[in-house]
């Protein structure tokens, strides 16, 4: 955001601010949104984890001075209502009330970094989502007070909504404006040009071929949940969505199905945390559209499935430069789920608890891919911000990513490669991935090679500056937290053990060496990352071509019906 976008901001919040207008909610919408139980109980209990910053008393989150924006966009965005308002205890009430009554004291004059436009935007559609939440034992005064603020906040959203930055922020914007022309009163002309506006971005949206920059399954997700709660909105006040608005959700509902592990969960990749708490599935219910993605691959991510059993790969290249602040190098990298739990996961959204954790949570070491003595295939610097801190980007990264999706039996196999080492090493990376019909095992080979002439002589030219250390060609695999997992050296077997009862046995060529190794698992609402292990395949790097191959089988056939066992 600019100087000049931040201070018209501002100004237009305080000008507005100043405003006697009021209004009140007249037609009641369900919560549409999802809160988790257990946070909203542990906020109760005063243990508040906002963006990774924690809590033990509740006045000091709002005397908390920092700039990490995730800090203030969790806590001025209000979606932490989904929570106390899942949890539906009177102490979680007294809790929302609370903290919406000092957020009122503080900040009802535009002033604070609450008055964003996706920020309003955000917090206007949670206050209504639960508006009865909220108000019911209120005072006559902070009643009235509260439905000022409505007024308010959606008078700045028709003056600053199309302002916000292109993407999600926007959407988020106009789906705070329309709500607001649908459910309160005197509010109703601000839904015409609300809705033109949103069929703007649709058209822009779906006009580019990755719909988001970051690759961030979740934004997109997000994007789609704001579209359909539009067109429910809408609906509740008899409009009908425009024609741009519904082609959008047809086009994004496959390309969400397509991205979709069988445990209704996301790939964690690009800063999306994969576990979205049934988002997901109550988007899709909610879309007209039936259909299952016809392309082989969605947003640059390439799917194998067969019975529950998923693996998805992130199969083009990353995004690159100053926007890309929550990029990973993790080209060719893969998770796998079997039914409800997964197995092979990555290392997570590690911005959440910090730019230390975020910085080790993007490098290809913290993905299940292949990398060379613990070089990642994307090349990261630290960019200078306007009065913010550096923030870590990747410049350079693999450019020719080409992949295939075939069939052979029933059998799903994917082949792909990127040049992400051939500047540094001259070394391509294929990978070949076989997903058996029954979803029982998973084949993988992986191939370090030197394919044309300038190619073999940059590597003979790393080889000669490492004559006396030998580079170690390397495969990853983190395994989620709750996998056991007990290796048999004696036999080159590794037993994978999940909750549910399965057991999957892991196994490899005997002229590699196999390690089991410390990893990290970053999730939301965490109040610190969970600690679990990964096995590292390495081998020497000896000549033009060096090849890892590996498989996984599930050793015991378990109705997965079952629930989990431990």
């Amino acid at each position: 955001m600019s100087f000049a976008t931040a201070f018209t901001n501002k100004l237009y919040a305080c000008l507005i601010c100043r405003s006697k207008s009021n209004t009140e909610l007249i037609l009641e919408t369900e919560p549409r949104s999802i809160g988790k139980i257990s946070a909203g109980r542990q906020m109760v209990e005063g243990k508040i984890n906002l963006a990774g910053q924690v809590f033990n008393q509740t006045d000091e989150v709002w005397n908390f001075k920092t700039n990490k924006k995730d800090f203030h966009n969790k806590l001025h965005s209000f979606d932490w209502v989904d929570d106390l308002a899942a949890l539906a205890s009177v102490e979680a009430r007294r809790f929302g009330q609370n903290w919406l009554y000092f957020w009122m004291n503080k900040y009802s004059s535009g002033f604070g970094p609450g008055w964003t436009p996706e920020l309003t935007g955000k917090r206007l559609v949670r206050w209504m989502h639960h508006y009865l939440f909220l108000t019911q034992g209120s005072s006559k005064t902070n009643l009235k007070k509260f439905n000022l603020l409505l007024a308010r906040q959606a008078k700045f959203l028709s003056k600053r909504a199309v302002k916000a930055s292109v993407g999600l922020p926007r959407f988020e914007a106009l789906l705070g404006l329309i709500y607001a022309g649908c459910y309160l009163k005197n509010m109703e002309k601000f839904i015409e040009p609300a809705t033109v506006a949103l069929a703007d971005e649709c058209h822009r949206l779906i006009n580019r071929e990755e719909i988001v920059f970051s690759r961030n399954s979740q934004e997109i997700l997000n994007i789609f949940t704001i579209l359909i709660w539009a067109k429910l909105a809408l609906k509740d006040s008899n409009w009908n969505p425009s024609v741009t608005h519904l082609e959008t959700i047809e086009k994004l509902a496959p390309i969400l199905r397509n991205l979709r592990h069988s445990d209704a969960g996301l790939p964690r990749f690009h800063g999306s945390c994969g576990d979205v708490d049934g988002q997901l599935d109550q988007a899709l219910s909610n879309a007209e559209s039936r259909e299952i993605s016809s392309y082989e691959t969605s947003v640059g991510f390439a799917k194998l499935s067969n019975s529950r059993t998923t693996v998805i790969i992130d199969a083009a290249p990353p995004p690159m430069g100053k926007r890309a602040v929550n990029a990973d190098a993790s080209t060719l990298a893969f998770e796998m789920v079997s039914g409800q739990r997964r197995v092979f996961t990555s290392c997570g959204p590690g911005y959440l608890f910090g730019p230390d954790s975020s910085s080790k949570s993007r490098q290809t070491n913290s993905h299940c891919a292949v990398y060379l003595d613990n070089q990642n295939s994307s090349d990261f610097r630290d960019i200078e911000g306007w009065l913010q801190p550096p923030k870590k980007v990747i410049i350079n990264g693999p450019r020719s990513v080409p992949k295939e999706i075939s069939n052979e039996e029933g059998t799903g196999i994917f082949e792909g490669a990127h040049d992400g080492y051939v500047k540094s090493h001259g070394l391509t990376h294929v990978r070949k991935l076989k997903l058996s019909q029954d979803g029982q095992s998973l084949e993988g080979e992986d191939l370090m090679i030197a394919i044309e002439d300038s190619h073999k002589r940059q590597f003979d030219k790393i080889s000669r500056k490492n004559s006396s250390n030998q580079v170690l060609l390397k495969a990853a695999f983190h395994l989620h937290p709750d996998v056991a997992v007990r290796l048999d050296e004696e036999n080159n077997l590794t037993s994978l053990a999940l909750k549910n009862g399965e057991v999957w046995i892991f196994n490899y060529s005997l002229d590699l060496q196999l390690h089991l190794e410390p990893t990290i698992f970053f999730e939301n609402g965490l109040f610190e990352p969970l600690e679990s292990k990964k096995l590292i395949l390495s081998t020497d790097l000896l000549d033009y071509g060096t090849r890892i191959k590996w498989s996984l089988a599930r050793a015991i056939d378990k109705d997965l019906s079952v629930g989990d066992l431990f």
